[in-house]
């Protein structure tokens, strides 16, 4: 309600001096934590035949709750409606000496269009600041997972992954993503992608991707794809991309070494189903595969469709006592007459299947689920307590012969905290009833 009273204040004057006509539509809105600002000092560095001075600025970053486009006319009841939403999602419950504040609007008279930025303020000095420059600052991100894995009775690996994300390039939406993953000895991947925007709802995306496993097999991936933004609650993907995969170890097979294209379309959609959030997301990837072995000296396919499937659910029900309960359900599938290892899909550990190693699983199809009740605290804050587990069927390229079925289980709890370096995930898991012992301690970094 506090939420609800603060934006009929904000929005009533805007709305009401567009009532004499068709209501504006709402396409980009943006909501920042003005809050978790920090004052840093800068060096300024001069430019050419300047004065080489060193001067201190200040430098403020928001914390971006949401940043989402939008093609919808909106009313202060409908954006009300949105922010309580988003709050409640986020777990970002507004405290009773915060308020929200127009940052920033942006109105395309020719169009009929605005763009909305708000900001979650406090009485806290450095967010006046904020509010008196009337604008913020897109921040870059970087999360990681870190872990070790034992090499030997008295050695350990450290592994883990680092995501770098900068939304904000050169221009607003020009994004880049920066991946480097090494989760054992013998597998390393590198990824790098970069986002233009062609329109408000139309972004444009070129990526590459390099892959080892088993120190014996190396892929590469070279694409082009597109995002369309319907509005916050929708998007659509397609990719295109070509790709390249060799082995240094002699197989009875073709495919293990070849040059395919793929096509890949996804969709992301969130609903909201009696108090209850929704949010569904699927991928559909088709592979024309070609071998490169030389003579083809092998019996078998030299050339093959691979199809593959992605869907995720995410159900998250209206407060229970003093949480919230979260449903997650994965399923991927991989299908061909021959699968190259590059296909498998690999899971477990923290992100995937917590309890267990990073990536210690291969299956050729898998089903995973994850059951948890959300306790959030003050200051954004939260603990975790979940039932995690998987069915799947074990990898075999070799469709002569027989794959096992495996069903995996594990418990546990964790606790997310934000500190001034980034938001930071401790999860403690153990296996149940299985073969797999030993409890795992994952910590997750996300900035």
């Amino acid at each position: 309600m506090l939420v609800i009273g603060l934006l009929v204040i904000g929005f009533t004057p805007l709305v009401y001096a567009q009532s004499a006509k068709n209501p504006y539509k709402l396409t980009r809105f943006v909501l920042v934590d003005a809050t978790l600002n920090q004052p840093k000092t800068t060096d300024y560095t001069p430019g050419l035949g300047q004065q080489n001075m060193p001067v201190v600025s200040m430098t403020l970053i928001s914390d971006v709750i949401i940043d989402t486009l939008l093609n919808k006319p909106y009313s202060d009841e409908w954006i009300s409606d949105l922010v309580t939403n988003v709050l409640v999602k986020k777990q970002r419950p507004l405290a009773s000496n915060e308020w929200l504040q127009i940052d920033q609007l942006k109105e395309d008279h020719t169009k009929e269009q605005v763009e909305l930025f708000l900001s979650i303020q406090t009485s806290i000095t450095a967010n006046q600041l904020v509010k008196q420059s009337g604008s913020h600052i897109s921040k870059s991100s970087v999360e990681g997972v870190l872990g070790v894995v034992p090499l030997n009775e008295n050695r350990w690996m450290l592994v883990g992954d680092l995501e770098l994300r900068i939304p904000d390039l050169w221009k607003v939406n020009q994004a880049l993503d920066f991946r480097f993953t090494r989760t054992d000895i013998d597998y390393t991947s590198t990824s790098l992608l970069i986002q233009q925007p062609i329109s408000e709802q139309f972004h444009l995306d070129a990526f590459i991707e390099l892959e080892q496993r088993d120190s014996v097999y190396q892929q590469s991936i070279v694409g082009l794809g597109g995002r369309w933004l319907v509005d916050a609650d929708r998007k659509y993907t397609l990719n295109l991309a070509w790709e390249n995969s060799s082995t240094t170890r002699q197989l009875q097979t073709n495919l293990h070494a070849y040059q395919a294209i793929a096509m890949e379309l996804g969709t992301y959609q969130c609903f909201n189903i009696a108090e209850w959030n929704l949010d569904t997301e699927l991928d559909l990837r088709s592979t024309r595969q070609k071998s490169t072995q030389i003579g083809h000296q092998f019996s078998g396919n030299t050339t093959q469709w691979l199809h593959s499937l992605h869907l995720k659910i995410t159900l998250e029900s209206p407060k229970i006592g003093v949480g919230f309960v979260r449903l997650n359900q994965v399923y991927d599938q991989v299908w061909a007459e021959e699968l190259p290892w590059t296909y498998a899909i690999v899971f477990g550990g923290a992100k995937s299947l917590p309890g267990f190693y990073e990536r210690q699983f291969d299956a050729q199809w898998a089903y995973r689920f994850k059951t948890s009740y959300v306790i959030p605290m003050k200051d954004n804050n939260f603990w975790e307590f979940f039932t995690a587990g998987a069915y799947f069927q074990f990898f075999e390229p070799n469709i002569e012969m027989p794959s096992t079925n495996q069903t995996v289980w594990s418990a546990g709890f964790n606790y997310s905290f934000r500190t001034d370096f980034g938001r930071v995930q401790l999860a403690l898991a153990a296996p149940l009833w299985s073969i797999y012992k030993g409890s795992k301690l994952h910590l997750n970094v996300d900035r």
